[in-house]
């Protein structure tokens, strides 16, 4: 059976990557003006959103959230998410209304026309293979959440190639928020893998369906210090892990 539906993954991925690619080369020059200025950032946030949303509505695949997605009304904090798929990213556009920065790898600035979203400043770029880069990245992080603006990042650093299995946390997402003795926020794309797998092309999971995301109870580091960032993290994880667990029986190692 699944080889026969083998043709009709193919087919929607290809789908995608033409939408993808037309639509971006259609609002490039949008966002290519509103990103030259920090000063339009807010606005290009806006218009990344309605893009976020055309994205997932040709794309056959509506974001269905569990959760409050605006627990934390006043300060910064940290929106720590498991990365499962391309559409990750898209998804949160979706989720969240409220203006916020990602946190991505370095290898983004290589990708045409995606890598404006990074290289223009108003997300930031993170060097995990210089410890310069890594530390640069980590001041722009601490201005950013000075001037009270969420951050979002994957805590795994990648596209888990096990999704939707977690592999290990970074520490530095923890460090950060313990830090700053600001709240995570945790989040669970459950279903993204399925919609689209980072896989070979013949291979991986891909199709329409709906992209469910829990949006957990925030967890609060108040009082916490670098002592305690191993087993906060190891919390964190286990919260993310749990929708997991329950729809696909994923276990942390």
């Amino acid at each position: 059976m699944h080889f026969l539906l083998v043709p009709f993954k193919v087919l929607y991925k290809i789908y995608y990557l033409l939408y993808f690619l037309v639509s971006l080369i259609l609002f490039y020059p949008l966002f290519k003006y509103l990103m030259a200025d920090p000063k339009r950032f807010p606005k290009a946030f806006i218009v990344m959103r309605f893009y976020a949303r055309l994205w997932h509505l040709f794309s056959m695949v509506p974001v269905r959230v569990n959760g409050d997605t605006n627990p934390i009304k006043n300060g910064p904090y940290l929106i720590l998410c498991n990365h499962s798929s391309f559409m990750d990213i898209p998804c949160v556009y979706v989720v969240f209304k409220q203006y916020f920065l990602i946190a991505g790898k370095k290898e983004i600035e290589k990708w045409p026309l995606f890598n404006v979203f990074y290289t223009s400043g108003m997300n930031i770029l993170v060097d995990r293979k210089s410890k310069s880069g890594s530390v640069l990245a980590l001041k722009r992080m601490s201005s950013e959440i000075d001037k009270q603006n969420p951050i979002l990042l994957f805590p795994e650093g990648t596209i888990s190639p096990k999704a939707p299995k977690l592999i290990e946390f970074k520490s530095g997402a923890f460090s950060l928020a313990v830090s700053k003795q600001i709240p995570i926020l945790p989040v669970t794309f459950v279903s993204n893998w399925k919609r689209l797998q980072r896989k070979k092309f013949w291979l991986g999971k891909a199709g329409p369906g709906f992209a469910d995301v829990v949006v957990h109870e925030p967890v609060f580091t108040r009082g916490l210090t670098k002592d305690d960032v191993k087993n906060l993290a190891k919390k964190v994880q286990t919260i993310i892990n749990k929708p997991l667990y329950e729809r696909w029986g994923c276990t942390l190692d």
